[in-house]
């Protein structure tokens, strides 16, 4: 067997090397990095394996690819047990090293039907993303599209990847695994909750000034939303082994890298190396987490055409383009202190060639608060109508903190009725945006291009 040249200097970039595998090394062994000889500090001549005695130590057959010069070898070691970051990851499954050697994973933002998402921090520069784990046995069949360059995909991530716009959560990068999809994408948002004694956020950087009765919340830190038998939760997790699992499939700079998709199942040893004893999760950065915590559960007028502008902007946008989200909702709006909006979770959404005719569709992936009249009867229906009606559900939400439905039965007819009074905080232009949404004939009602120059959006523009 021939031998190899000695690593006589250190590796520009640092090497993941599993954790046993080094602390065993770090006391038996001082010679160079090689991966098929042996080099002693006294003697510089290389010994073939052949050579070798017989090692009996539990890591020996791993061993023989690790041998470090330890004063100048820069060693890095990053946690790829997935369990030990997430109780939602199954126990023996492991990360995809790329995306480990970038992103160190932090607390848990939210869950859903198709995965659950977390936040992360870039390893060189330091800034945080939001990175959403799609289940890939969780994908249906109609969500999934086919790429020329990355292959099959679920049909979010083909639009994530090719939308530009700043009310939209950009993709950055993308990573798979065997199980998974990792999506990601911008921390866009503040983490709301009650704070009275800090000052209220401005409702935009235009608007900053008027005398508004904003609701008093305020961005909040991270916290622990644990049940009582879970101990608290450690803010970074010790990084233990790092085993090949996974790949990387696109950056938002264009880089398309290769790697194996094949996972590979731990040892026990390596397994249970470090025990994380608790998970974090941080308060929710969107739109209906900022309603709830305000204490009157509502937006001033101006505060709600200021929001509800910017998320016709992005509907408008879509339709141009031929996507419709199907699913817009308070907890798919992500809101900031600045009540700057932007758009996520496109698991339900539709594309089609904005040349061509509309296709009627049958099933519904969205939520059922704000479907349309024609979606709750079981009717083939239209994707740009039906978007039209939750935007009007929406504004409802903006103005009164509740829907304008009290049953199914009162959205089929498109009877609006609020409780407590409610109906009667809202203003006459907003409450006539809000009928032409809601109308219960699809044929009839607003288009997104009537909604985006409706006269009280228009006000939106003198606000400014």
């Amino acid at each position: 067997m021939s031998t190899s040249t000695p690593r006589r200097h250190p590796p520009p970039h640092p090497i993941a090397i599993p954790e046993p595998i080094l602390m065993s090394h770090l006391s038996l062994y001082s010679g160079s990095y090689s991966s098929r000889s042996t080099y002693s500090r006294s003697n510089s001549n290389y010994s073939p394996r052949s050579e070798r005695p017989p090692r009996t130590t539990p890591h020996a057959k791993k061993r023989d690819d690790f041998y470090l010069q330890v004063p100048h070898l820069r060693v890095a070691i990053h946690n790829t047990h997935a369990h030990l970051h997430s109780p939602r990851f199954p126990f023996r499954h492991q990360l995809c090293q790329q995306f480990v050697r970038t992103y160190q994973l932090g607390d848990e933002l939210g869950s859903g039907g198709y995965g659950f998402v977390m936040t992360a921090t870039h390893r060189v520069e330091g800034h945080e993303v939001a990175v959403k784990f799609i289940i890939k046995k969780k994908v249906p069949e109609h969500a999934w599209a086919e790429d020329e360059f990355r292959g099959v995909l679920p049909m979010e991530i083909m639009l994530l990847s090719v939308i530009e716009h700043e009310g939209v959560v950009k993709c950055l990068d993308l990573y798979e695994d065997c199980l998974y999809f990792y999506v990601v994408q911008e921390l866009h948002g503040s983490p709301w909750h009650k704070n009275c004694d800090h000052q209220s956020p401005p409702t935009s950087s235009s608007t900053a000034s008027l005398p508004l009765s904003t609701p008093p919340l305020s961005p909040a830190s991270s916290f622990d939303s644990l049940s009582d038998s879970e101990p608290p939760t450690l803010p970074h997790v010790p990084p233990v082994a790092f085993l090949p699992c996974g790949k990387r499939l696109y950056s938002s700079y264009g880089a398309n890298t290769k790697g194996s998709s094949q996972c590979e199942s731990p040892s026990p040893s390596l397994a249970c190396g470090v025990v994380r004893p608790g998970y974090g999760r941080r308060p929710s950065y969107d739109l209906f987490e900022c309603l709830e915590q305000s204490d009157c559960k509502r937006f001033m007028e101006v505060q709600a055409r200021h929001i509800f502008a910017q998320v016709v902007d992005i509907v408008h946008y879509l339709n141009s383009h031929g996507v419709t989200h199907r699913d817009i909702k308070d907890e798919n709006l992500l809101i900031d202190k600045n009540f700057r909006v932007k758009l996520i979770d496109f698991g339900s959404a539709t594309f089609v060639n904005p040349q061509e005719p509309q296709p009627l569709y049958k099933g519904f992936y969205g939520t059922t608060a704000y479907a349309s009249p024609e979606i709750l009867l079981k009717k083939k229906y239209y994707a740009p109508p039906a978007e039209i009606w939750t935007l009007g559900t929406l504004l409802s939400f903006l103005l009164t903190g509740c829907s304008p439905f009290p049953s199914l039965a009162y959205a089929v007819e498109g009877k609006l009725q609020w409780p407590n009074g409610l109906g009667a905080v809202v203003p006459g232009g907003a409450l006539d945006l809000m009928k032409r949404c809601l109308d219960p004939n699809p044929k009839t009602r607003a288009t997104i291009s009537e909604v985006r120059a409706h006269r009280w959006l228009v006000e939106n523009q003198k606000d400014k």
